[in-house]
């Protein structure tokens, strides 16, 4: 992430994230954000291999920046991965300016 969040903000970016990729919300208060980020990985590795539409649409309603996605695509390795952080990333920035315009 790129800026440390007071953990309730990391818990809104959690929850937001869950919603919007579908997972389910049952643990969240005791996530550990390694867990968090594994857990996102894995869900957009099965999209990847699986249902790469889907993916697209997610990453659009989310609102990835479409460059960085297509760089996460370029390379060799650890594309799911590079794609879960975007995500969080995005998630992170919504919170932030929901919490700043509220």
């Amino acid at each position: 992430m790129s800026q440390p969040l007071k953990p309730e903000k990391l818990l809104n970016v959690i929850e937001l994230t869950y919603k919007e990729v579908g997972l389910p919300i049952t643990h969240i208060s005791t996530l550990a954000y390694n867990d968090f980020e594994n857990e996102l990985t894995r869900a957009i590795q099965h999209l990847i291999d699986k249902d790469f539409e889907k993916l697209m649409h997610l990453l659009y309603r989310i609102d990835v920046n479409e460059q960085k996605v297509k760089m996460a695509f370029g390379l060799e390795k650890e594309v799911a991965r590079e794609i879960a952080l975007l995500i969080i990333n995005r998630e992170q920035q919504k919170v932030i300016t929901r919490a700043k315009y509220k």
